[in-house]
């Protein structure tokens, strides 16, 4: 499920992706440390969950992201 627009998210000092679609979103939360996986986390997963099952729109699990993107510290420009 493509976002209708891309987030660019910091992975590390030196990297940053751009991701395009709910799957790809999942694969950055998949690989999130465990140590920092909170109740905002929580909500972004199953917010993507529930797009990938149909029960959600992209456009929202795109939102659910990008909030978290945001509190996580890692949205990038």
């Amino acid at each position: 499920m493509p976002f209708g627009s891309s987030v660019c998210v910091q992975i590390s000092d030196s990297t940053k992706r751009e991701v395009k679609s709910v799957r790809g979103a999942c694969e950055i939360l998949i690989d999130w440390p465990h140590s920092r996986r909170g109740p905002v986390y929580q909500v972004t997963m199953a917010a993507l969950q529930s797009a990938l099952a149909g029960k959600v729109t992209a456009e929202e699990a795109h939102d659910a992201f990008v909030a978290f993107a945001k509190h996580a510290g890692v949205l990038a420009t």
